[in-house]
């Protein structure tokens, strides 16, 4: 809790950065000044593998839409887990923008460093791609015993026109006529502001209608619901002299053990919802968690791929595969509240002389994948909350 109070004067968006090797932190912890807070990013940048220049110019690519579609796929994830139950979703403990800002480093035994980068980049966004199959597996499952719940609650909610009658007619209700080959009894539905007019006519509205016949079985606040007695030979008669009427027939057959039956499934719906919702609340827990130290992963991997391609190595060769390390240094900044225009500003003042460039997909950019707007030093954003979420 405190770790959140903390995070509260600043934006949920982190920036990851990266500059020159030959740039300070103290020139960098200086630009911010009260804009941000910064901290190291800990992109294993020497021990990860370079490959080849064009190696990771196709990769940076593809990076950023691999990049794209893992936070579609972990924000729905938390979407869905503050839906099963409100609160603060936390990892290791601690708040999202916490964890990623303070806490996050890379684990060497799930990303082995040593293994060439388009691989390891396909497999953290294969592993995130499989949460989110996995998530709408389980959600399918969940929302089909929803459904089936919620359609037997609605049996049981609404007017008399619509609801179920099951826990209403009973047996006696019907006064043996089902079996007669005489008799058939009507349920009839009438408007409150027409009940005079049924009770004083109900019984001429057409030939054989049994007198004093019409009980009442039940009200709600716009109707009643009666039962009727009437001839079969003139059955059809009455219900066209109800439809002039504006009285609704309710068709009704009553089985002796379908209210209980009715009772069971919706207990076991019931029981079942409780336990799927149980079980995917801890998934989307645990999962999200997962999902979202995997999205760190694979955004320390861009900024150093993009930190190469901008800067290069340490070295003065001229081939990326020929010696020498990366030639970059990466910060998170958590900008204050308000701020990220103006530290974007001051970053682009201090490291590049003036504004942001921007560049057109469809031009040919002087940096490698740079498309959009174009800052003097790596910039990769980190959302710490789903996007359009206050």
């Amino acid at each position: 809790m405190c770790e959140s109070k903390m995070s509260s004067g600043f934006e949920s968006k982190i920036f990851a950065i990266a500059l020159k090797a030959s740039e300070s932190d103290q020139k960098l912890q200086s630009v911010a000044g009260g804009l941000a807070r910064v901290v190291w990013f800990r992109v294993p940048g020497a021990d990860l593998r370079v490959g080849t220049l064009d190696l990771l110019m196709s990769l940076s690519d593809d990076l950023s839409k691999m990049d794209t579609v893992a936070e579609g796929a972990v924000w729905k994830i938390y979407r869905q887990l503050l839906e099963l139950q409100p609160g603060v979703p936390t990892i290791q403990g601690v708040d999202v923008a916490t964890y990623a800002f303070k806490q996050f480093d890379w684990d060497e035994a799930k990303f082995q460093v040593k293994t060439p980068l388009r691989e390891l980049c396909e497999s953290i966004a294969s592993r995130i791609g499989g949460l989110d199959e996995e998530l709408k597996a389980k959600m399918s499952e969940y929302n089909a015993v929803k459904g089936a719940l919620t359609a037997s609650e609605r049996k049981a909610q609404g007017n008399l026109m619509v609801r179920g009658l099951t826990d209403i007619v009973r047996e006696e209700d019907l006064r043996g006529t089902d079996e007669s080959d005489w008799m058939s009894t009507m349920l009839v539905v009438v408007p409150k502001n027409g009940l005079r007019e049924f009770v004083t006519c109900y019984e001429s509205v057409c030939p054989m209608v049994v007198p004093r016949s019409a009980k009442k079985l039940a009200e709600d606040a716009e109707f009643v619901l009666f039962a009727v007695v009437v001839f079969k030979k003139t059955q059809a008669e009455f219900i066209a002299a109800a439809r002039e009427k504006r009285w609704t027939i309710r068709d009704f057959s009553f089985e002796p053990d379908k209210l209980a039956m009715e009772h069971a499934k919706k207990a076991q719906d019931t029981a079942e919802e409780h336990r799927l919702k149980r079980l995917l609340t801890n998934w989307c827990q645990i999962n999200f968690a997962e999902a979202f130290m995997m999205l760190m992963h694979l955004k320390a991997v861009r900024v150093f791929v993009e930190s190469v391609l901008r800067f290069g190595l340490a070295s003065s060769q001229p081939q990326l595969h020929c010696g020498g390390g990366p030639n970059f240094t990466a910060f998170l900044l958590q900008p204050r509240k308000g701020k990220e225009e103006a530290l974007h500003k001051a970053l682009c003042a201090a490291y590049g002389g003036g504004v942001a460039a921007n560049f057109e997909a469809e031009e040919e950019a002087a940096v490698p994948g740079a498309t959009g707007e174009f800052y003097p030093y790596v910039f990769v954003p980190v959302e710490t909350e789903a996007p359009g979420m206050v």
